[in-house]
C-alpha cells in the first residue's frame, strides 16, 4: 500500500511540475506582449494601448497567483508525512 501511495504522490508531484512550466510559459508570453505594447504606443500619434497593457498585466498577475499556489501544492505534496 505505501508503495503505490508513493507512486501517488510522485505522479501527482510530476503533474504540478508540468502545470508549473505550462504557467510560467504563459506567464512570459503576457509579459513580453504588455511589453511589446508598451514600446509601440506613440502617444503623440494617438497610438495607445492602455486596455490591452492592462489585461496582459491582469493577466501576468493571475498566472502568478496560480503559479505559486501550484507551487504551495506541490510542496506541501513532497512534505514528509
Amino acid at each position: 500500500m505505501t508503495e503505490h501511495v508513493d507512486a501517488e504522490i510522485t505522479r501527482q508531484a510530476e503533474e504540478l511540475a508540468a502545470e508549473l512550466i505550462v504557467l510560467t510559459e504563459r506567464r512570459d508570453a503576457a509579459e513580453a506582449r504588455a511589453r511589446e505594447l508598451l514600446t509601440a504606443e506613440d502617444h503623440k500619434a494617438g497610438v495607445t494601448y492602455a486596455q490591452e497593457i492592462f489585461a496582459a498585466k491582469q493577466e501576468k498577475l493571475m498566472l502568478e497567483t496560480e503559479m505559486e499556489i501550484t507551487r504551495r501544492r506541490r510542496v506541501r505534496l513532497l512534505m514528509p508525512q
